[in-house]
């Protein structure tokens, strides 16, 4: 950690306040060890500035991760755990707090994973977040445009890393001279890549940034801004199995680049922080920095102290999709413990790919740390809405079904891997349109694990799309009582239902989905299609 007296030299040799403009850079899936000499652009906004080299996530997904971030409040705290959660409004946010300090705030995303729906925009004056994906499944973590055809351009998942800087440069432009706090998201690392492979998608990204950075220069912004430059996650790459991120939450997922350019004039600043720090601490050490008392609500704490804690990290996406177990962690200086059915404990600083368990050849160190992270106790799961419940016991999908009648203790994910291997490999027929190839996977997996919800899902979607209208009733039934509202199961139960003449059910099964996704005009004009057949009011073009 950066010491006390340090930031004593800087407060008297440099003015902080509310003049001081922060720009704020996530790089989405940028792995921490992947940034040194070889990306010369984004170690450019290390001059005058310090690079934190064990910057860690709490969570291993864009929309969690950036909740984190923005708000300095841990995943199952604030709970948003997953891809499709919504941020609760109230929450207080880094852009709300410095809005309330005079600044002008603008916000620029690079993807749907923070879309405003989503409700990280909270603070923000700006927030060019140009996506209309309005239904989202918590289940799987997906966003869906869920429109008609015909809107191809709302449709767009992502945009060109280039498009987000234009687009913030320009707003810098037209604030010049003001207190300004500018949020940029990148999500070019993320797959699928435009360049061959991730490192060469590196070099992309780090061009972009070296010439952002130029123009920070060129505008007269760079000299007096605090800037902070990091990443929401890494990415697996192969690293124990894992080819992306979400499922475990191993360093080549958790660990992140953390950068922070200091204004001129600040002094004694170190170049380098070897101490471990999480993203939760990155907005009260800006607060801090401002001399701008940080909300009792934010649980980090400043990197500017002397002051150090473990790091708490998790992820939650193999209970809450398949039904395995979570995954919890804690770092303290070079040790990381992992909470799971078989825990681990690794050295980082002999083992850095976290290759040698020590917990049964260091059983004390093991304890101490799950100890600790005992400490950090998650809130119970969130119940069944009144709206959703009603709907679902009339449709009869309240009774027990295969992850409420287990009492068996959930499956380590590290012994599931060929599972998720596997049902990876049925999404990508079924991408294909091979949906007879795929189905054959997807029962086969739930013939062994019962218990794997998503693998039900999207065997019932399969079967929607293949005809099979009675046996999907009988996938997605099940998935409806234990998934507490998933949009993609109630709106294809409510297709099935509808191929079947069985429209009493397939309008509730469809309300319930267009309540979860108010704004998905598929799922009104499946809704509209079906109150007309129970009116018999249907045109006779359908």
């Amino acid at each position: 950690m950066i010491p006390r007296s340090a930031i004593l030299c800087l407060l008297a040799t440099v003015f902080v306040g509310a003049q001081t403009p922060v720009i704020l850079i996530s790089v989405d899936t940028l792995r921490g060890d992947r940034v040194g000499p070889g990306t010369p652009g984004i170690g450019s906004f290390g001059e005058h500035g310090t690079t934190f080299t064990s910057a860690l996530s709490q969570i291993p997904l864009t929309l969690p991760s950036h909740t984190t971030l923005l708000t300095s409040t841990l995943p199952f705290e604030n709970h948003v755990e997953e891809n499709a959660g919504v941020v609760p409004r109230g929450l207080i946010t880094l852009a709300s707090v410095l809005k309330d300090h005079g600044y002008k705030t603008g916000a620029f995303i690079g993807s749907v994973f923070l879309e405003r729906r989503l409700g990280l925009d909270a603070g923000f004056d700006t927030y060019d977040s140009p996506f209309d994906y309005a239904a989202f499944s918590r289940l799987s973590g997906e966003m869906l445009f869920a429109g008609r055809p015909g809107q191809a351009y709302s449709a767009r998942e992502r945009r060109a890393g280039a498009l987000v800087l234009r687009s913030a440069n320009q707003w810098l432009a037209a604030h010049r001279g003001e207190a300004v706090f500018l949020f940029i998201h990148l999500f070019d690392m993320h797959k699928p890549w435009r360049q061959p492979t991730y490192d060469a998608q590196l070099q992309s990204v780090d061009r972009l940034l070296g010439e952002f950075q130029q123009t920070l220069k060129r505008e007269g912004w760079w000299d007096r801004s605090l800037v902070v430059v990091t990443a929401d996650h890494g990415e697996g790459l192969g690293d124990h199995g894992e080819s992306d991120h979400g499922y475990f939450i191993y360093d080549s997922t958790m660990h992140v680049p953390l950068i922070v350019h200091w204004p001129q004039g600040t002094t004694s600043m170190p170049a380098r922080v070897t101490q471990p720090t999480g993203l939760i601490d990155v907005a009260p050490s800006i607060l801090d920095f401002l001399r701008i008392p940080a909300p009792t609500a934010f649980r980090g704490r400043s990197f500017l102290g002397g002051s150090t804690r473990p790091v708490f990290g998790e992820s939650v996406y193999a209970r809450d999709s398949f039904g395995w177990s979570a995954l919890r962690s804690l770092r303290e200086g070079p040790w990381k413990y992992i909470d799971a059915p078989r825990p681990e404990l690794y050295d980082l600083s002999k083992d850095p790919r976290e290759l040698q368990n020590l917990v049964r050849i260091n059983p004390s160190q093991s304890a101490r740390l799950k100890q600790e992270l005992a400490k950090y106790a998650a809130p119970p799961a969130t119940p069944v809405s009144s709206v959703n419940k009603k709907v679902l016991e009339s449709l009869g999908y309240l009774a027990p079904g295969p992850k409420a009648t287990s009492r068996s203790p959930a499956a380590d994910p590290k012994d599931r891997l060929p599972e998720l291997l596997r049902y990876e490999n049925a999404l990508t027929l079924l991408q294909q349109k091979r949906a007879p190839a795929a189905i054959a996977i997807l029962r086969s997996i739930l013939a062994a694990d019962p218990r794997n919800l998503l693998a039900r899902r999207d065997l019932g979607v399969a079967l929607v799309e293949q005809k099979k209208f009675a046996e999907a009733l009988i996938e997605l039934g099940q998935v409806a009582n234990a998934s507490q509202g998933d949009y993609i199961t109630l709106y294809e139960l409510g297709l099935a239902h509808e191929s079947l003449a069985r429209y009493p059910e397939a309008l509730a099964s469809l309300e319930a989905a267009c309540a979860a996704a108010p704004g998905a005009a598929q799922c009104q004009d499946a809704l509209t299609r079906v109150r007309q057949h129970i009116a018999g009011t249907v045109p006779k073009t359908q």
